[in-house]
């Protein structure tokens, strides 16, 4: 019987997958932010994908095996002499002078609902999931560079730089030292309120640069900043806001992503489940009515002999 069982092997996609995110992101702290979403996001499509590709094999399959089984049940009440099923009520009990119960072809296009539907039901998870992913990639096409506050400071050396009212907040230290290399240097703020780096909120990087630590600023005024380190490395203090907005767009993009594949997925659920238990039901019912018709027709044209 066509689709094979072997197609129910794609369930065990969900759980391969899992067992992937999960070492892939077990002790792993320096994880890129596209690792960690695409870690969280890849097990939850593999499930929904696994989840209707099952669920569309056991419908065709059950609807086969639905259909052998009336077969093989008209024919053993054909083998009888018991009246067709769909016959008129009253009808006398079928003879074989009658012939065999017709076999009824229902064209497809004579069953309700259309198999259209079915193909928008398989359709709206992947096109759920596409735009998702449109969403999720467009989010992240304007990726703002940070705004330099201090001049770049390269291997060893200070930089006096200003600090805004509006900037006590939101400025960080960056580099383009790679995560693993930032025990190569060391740097240090100097000014009015005791200014210090701190432990960064979001994780951001535009080309070279990379946010290595958020800084603390109390008052605005004129500060220094002195960085210690090999001369291939550079340091400087730049805006954080731009990290902000990435982190927002990204939290934003990864909902959308999940609302948009969730609501595919429920929808193609349901279209598939209603579509396909609409149509066997509405099957059924036509081979009843041709079945009924003829044999009605079968009945008054032809008489049992001796009658």
């Amino acid at each position: 019987m066509r689709p094979s069982r072997l197609w129910y092997w794609v369930g065990a996609l969900f759980p391969a997958n899992l067992l992937v995110s999960i070492l892939l992101l077990s002790d792993n702290p320096d994880a890129s932010p596209g690792l960690i979403v695409g870690g969280i996001l890849t097990p939850i499509l593999t499930f929904m994908v696994s989840t209707i590709t099952c669920l569309i094999v056991l419908l065709i399959r059950s609807s086969r095996l639905s259909r052998q089984r009336a077969e093989r049940a008209q024919r053993e009440r054909a083998a009888t002499m018991g009246v067709p099923m769909g016959a008129p009520v009253g009808a006398p009990a079928f003879h074989p002078a009658y012939g065999p119960p017709p076999r009824v072809e229902i064209p497809a296009k004579d069953i309700r609902p259309r198999r259209r539907w079915m193909v928008v039901g398989a359709l709206a998870l992947p096109l759920g999931i596409v735009l998702g992913a449109t969403a999720f990639g467009t989010g992240f096409s304007h990726h703002q560079p940070p705004e330099h506050v201090s001049q770049v400071v390269r291997g060893s050396g200070t930089t006096t730089f200003e600090v805004t009212e509006e900037q006590t907040g939101s400025l960080g230290l960056f580099s383009n030292a790679e995560s693993d290399e930032e025990y190569r240097f060391s740097c240090a703020l100097d000014g009015a309120g005791t200014p210090r780096f701190t432990e960064k909120v979001v994780g951001f990087s535009h080309e070279e640069w990379r946010l290595v630590q958020s800084a603390t600023f109390n008052t605005p005024g004129r500060y220094i900043l002195t960085c210690d380190g090999p001369p291939d490395l550079e340091y400087v203090i730049a805006d954080t806001d731009a990290a902000v907005a990435y982190d927002n767009r990204m939290l934003a993009g990864v909902g959308v992503m999940m609302l948009s594949g969730i609501t595919g997925f429920v929808v193609s659920l349901v279209l598939l489940i209603t579509v396909g238990v609409k149509r066997g039901e509405h099957r059924r019912r036509l081979v009843r009515e041709y079945q009924a018709r003829a044999h009605q027709a079968r009945f008054q044209g032809h008489h049992p002999p001796g009658v």
